[in-house]
Parts: C-alpha cells; structure tokens; sequence
C-alpha cells in the first residue's frame, strides 16, 4: 500500500527537489505547504501516513509550534528538516517527541532512512497499542479475570446486569447494557436490540430479522438494523 507524505516547507525549490525524491521511492506526496494554518487544514482533510516538517516556515507559528498541534489533535508521526542544530532548538524538538530530524542539506539516502524507520515504528506502536486495547480484566468471584475482547460473541442485558458470552465460557457483569456499551467503545460492537450487543467479527449469518452467532439466535430490533448494516461489509 502507498504510503500519502505531506510536505511542509516554506522554500519552493527545497519542497520541490523533496516531492522529486519521494516520488523516486514510490511514496504519494498528497499535499505541500508552507505555513502552518494551511498545513493543518490540509492534514485533517488528507490524512497523511507522515509528515515532513520544517522548523522556520513562514507565519506566527513555528514547525515547533506545529508540531504541538499536530501532536494535539492527530495521530500522525512527523520527521522535522531543519538546518538549525543548537541546543535550545533541539531542546524544543524532543519534546514534541518526533519521529525523525533531518538536518540540511540531506541527501536522499538520509531522507529514505528517516521515512522508513519513522513509518516502521509508528506502526509497531499502534499494533501494541491494539494489543493492549483489546483486552480488559472483570471481577468473577473475587478473581480479576483477563478478557480478550476478540474471543467475546456478544452481550446480554440480564436485568441491571449482562451477561458476557465468550466463545468457551461466559460471565456475569454488575453492569447493565447500556453502561457495557459505553465501556467498550469499539466499532466492531453494535447493537442489534435493546436486551443484545454483538461482536459484528462473529455473526455467521442474518436471516429474516435475526442475527446468528455460532447457532445462537438473536433478534435484530428495527431501529438497530440501519446501524447493523453499515457496520457489515456486503458484496
């Protein structure tokens, strides 16, 4: 998959010789810019993989300053390019904690090196970041029980509790429905009924109003069916 870099420089022909080298090495230069306000209308818009960063770029706000925000508001990694070097400008960039720092004049060898270990560790840190997300701990019985939310099958409101049906075993929670919902916060759960929230990975089928989850039968509720099926891919 290409990845999309988006490039903020404030020198046209430094911005131009960068497009020129990531083209080279097949990465899809979605946007330029030279001042922070439209860099950061443009990021939001694009979404890039990465971004190149200039530390001076024209405007009241710094690459500094834009890093913040980047850092405020999206989750993007950045690698700046600068030909300052002192202590109190190096002081500044590590705490915006970027992914790489170029300094000028760099050559393409350099520049193809930062990219690519800059994209390489942000995409270890989001795989264990998920990781770490997809599991949660429930009391049962005294015991902190660790749950793997990709083993769960669904969620049944019981009263002012749910039950939890994993794939070999399921639990009581002192938590109602609704509360469970609001406490999982992934988009693979959706609710199909008042009294039912699914794990949409794990519908093996739907069928004349209900959804069918490892021979379990459960009823789809008229105003959940919209929000069902967009949650599911169909040919």
């Amino acid at each position: 998959m290409e990845k999309k870099i988006y490039i903020v420089e404030d020198e046209p022909l430094i911005a131009d010789t960068i497009a020129h080298a990531l083209h080279k090495e097949a990465y899809t230069v979605c946007g330029i810019a030279d001042n922070a306000k439209e860099a950061l209308y443009d990021i939001e818009e694009l979404q890039p993989d990465l971004i190149l960063l200039d530390i001076n770029i024209i405007g009241d706000i710094t690459g500094i300053m834009l890093a913040e925000k980047i850092n405020a508001k999206f989750n993007i990694p950045f690698i700046f390019l600068t030909s300052l070097s002192d202590k109190d400008t190096l002081d500044k960039v590590k705490q915006t904690n970027p992914s790489g720092f170029l300094s000028k004049p760099f050559n393409e060898a350099g520049l193809r090196s930062n990219i690519e270990i800059s994209l390489f560790k942000h995409e270890q840190l989001q795989e264990e970041k998920n990781l770490i997300n997809n599991t949660f701990f429930i009391k049962n019985k005294g015991e902190l029980i660790k749950i793997d939310k990709t083993a769960i099958q669904y969620l049944e409101a019981y009263d002012n509790y749910t039950k939890l049906i994993c794939e070999k075993k399921e639990y009581l929670l002192s938590f109602t429905l609704k509360t469970m919902c609001e406490k999982l916060k992934d988009k693979n759960f959706i609710r199909i009924h008042r009294t039912y929230l699914v794990n949409v990975n794990k519908i093996d089928s739907l069928f004349e109003g209900y959804v069918f989850i490892n021979h379990k039968k459960l009823p789809i509720g008229k105003s959940y069916k919209k929000d069902l099926m967009n949650s599911i891919s169909l040919l």
